[in-house]
C-alpha cells in the first residue's frame, strides 16, 4: 500500500510579503536558506529551482490575482525519515513524497511526513496565527469631506516610529460611496501597478504590498512619515462629518509590516486621522491645476516669490513622464496652459513644478 498525503486548502495560509523578502535575499546570495524544506517551500512553480518566477507567483497569490498556485499544491509532504544527500540543494535528487506499507503485515506501521507549506519559507503556517504580542505600526490618511461627483486623492502615510523593510495591507471602502479611479506612486521607489491587487476593487477591496528591489540601497526603506502611495476616488455620495469610508481590513489581506531583522508589526489606522491635504498657499512656490477633474486643456496657476527658470512635468500614476514644458516664472502669479493634455487618455496623473533653484511643488490631476 502506498501512502501519499495531499492537502490543497487555504493556499495563502502562512504566506506573506516577508516570505518574498527571504526568497529574494536567497536568490541574490545575501542570505541562503538554511533548510532543504525552505527550498521546497520557495519552489512554488515546481521547477526544482528558486527564481524570480517563484517570487512573481507568490506576489500574485498575496495580491489576489491568483486564488491558488497554478502549478503546485498548498502543501507538499516529504518522508520524515528521508535524509537529503545535499541539503543545500534538495532538488539534486528526487525526494520521496509517499511511503510504501506492507498491507499484509498486521503490525502497526509508522508513516510520518514533514509537511511543507508552499510559499511559506519562515514557517508561520503551523498554527495559522500571527505572532503574539506584535508591536504596532500605524498608517494614516486625511479626512476627506467631499460632495457627490467630486474626485479626491488620498495619501496613505506610514506614521509609525520605526523604519520598515516590507509591508502588506488590505483596505476596504464603501463602493456605494466611492469609486476607485487609480492608485498612484508615493515616495517609495518602484511602487507600480504590480504592487496592487485590484481584482475586487469594484466590491470595495484593495490589496497592496512593497519590498525593496535593492537591499543595499538605504533609500529603499519605509521611514516614518513616508507617503506609501495615493488612492484617487470619485465620490458617489457626499462624505459628511469629515469621514472617509476607507479602512484597513484583515479580511481583505493580513495587514503587517517587517523590520530588516524580521520583527513583524501589526498595522492599524492612527486614531486621529490627518487633516485633508492641501497645497500650501504661502512659500517660495505655489501651484494648482484646473479644471480638476477635467477633460480638456490643463491650466496651471503658479505663484513664485522670484523670477526663475522652471519646468512643468506630467507623469502617469506610476512615474512615467508623459508631458514636459520649460517655462519662465516671474515674481508673482502666472498662468500656463497645456492644451496637449487634452489628448491624454483618462486616468490619474501626477503633476510637478520645479525651479532651477530647487523649489518644488506637486499634486494630482484626474483626467476625465
Amino acid at each position: 500500500m502506498i501512502v501519499t498525503p495531499e492537502l490543497y486548502e487555504n493556499p495563502l495560509n502562512g504566506v506573506s510579503t516577508y516570505d518574498l523578502v527571504l526568497i529574494s535575499k536567497h536568490i541574490l546570495g545575501l542570505k541562503a536558506f538554511d533548510s532543504p524544506y525552505k527550498w521546497i517551500a520557495a519552489d512554488v512553480n515546481k521547477t526544482n529551482s528558486i527564481t524570480s518566477l517563484d517570487v512573481a507567483e507568490i506576489r500574485k497569490l498575496i495580491l489576489g490575482i491568483y486564488s491558488e498556485f497554478p502549478n503546485n499544491t498548498s502543501w507538499r509532504f516529504i518522508d520524515k525519515d528521508y535524509s537529503f544527500p545535499n541539503p543545500s540543494n534538495p532538488f539534486s535528487q528526487t525526494f520521496p513524497e509517499d511511503i510504501s506499507i506492507d498491507a499484509s503485515d498486521d503490525e502497526a506501521h509508522d508513516a510520518s511526513f514533514v509537511a511543507v507549506k508552499i510559499g511559506d519559507v519562515n514557517n508561520t503556517a503551523q498554527t495559522g496565527a500571527r505572532p503574539a504580542n506584535r508591536p504596532t505600526a500605524t498608517l494614516s490618511w486625511p479626512l476627506a469631506p467631499a460632495g457627490a461627483g467630486e474626485a479626491i486623492t488620498v495619501p496613505v502615510i506610514y506614521t509609525g516610529a520605526d523604519t520598515l523593510e516590507a509591508i502588506q495591507m488590505g483596505f476596504r471602502f464603501d463602493p456605494a460611496r466611492l469609486q476607485l479611479l487609480s492608485p498612484s506612486q508615493g515616495a517609495l521607489p518602484y511602487y507600480t501597478s504590480g504592487n496592487f491587487g485590484l481584482t475586487k476593487a469594484g466590491a470595495g477591496e484593495i490589496r497592496s504590498l512593497w519590498l525593496p528591489s535593492d537591499y543595499s540601497d538605504p533609500e529603499q526603506r519605509i521611514a516614518p512619515g513616508t507617503v506609501l502611495f495615493y488612492l484617487s476616488f470619485k465620490v458617489l455620495s457626499p462624505q459628511s462629518g469629515g469621514s472617509l469610508p476607507l479602512q484597513l481590513d484583515e479580511g481583505v489581506l493580513a495587514c503587517a509590516a517587517w523590520r530588516a531583522d524580521g520583527t513583524e508589526y501589526a498595522l492599524s489606522q492612527a486614531t486621529e486621522a490627518l487633516t485633508r491635504e492641501t497645497s500650501p498657499a504661502a512659500g517660495p512656490l505655489y501651484a494648482s491645476v484646473r479644471p480638476n477633474p477635467g477633460a480638456g486643456a490643463l491650466h496651471f496657476d503658479i505663484m513664485s516669490d522670484k523670477s526663475a527658470k522652471a519646468r512643468i512635468s506630467l507623469f502617469g500614476p506610476y512615474g512615467t513622464r508623459v508631458l514636459v514644458r520649460e517655462i519662465d516664472l516671474e515674481k508673482g502669479a502666472r498662468e500656463f496652459a497645456l492644451p496637449e493634455a487634452a489628448q491624454l487618455p483618462a486616468g490619474v496623473y501626477i503633476w510637478k513644478v520645479h525651479t532651477k533653484t530647487g523649489d518644488r511643488v506637486q499634486g494630482h490631476w484626474i483626467k476625465l
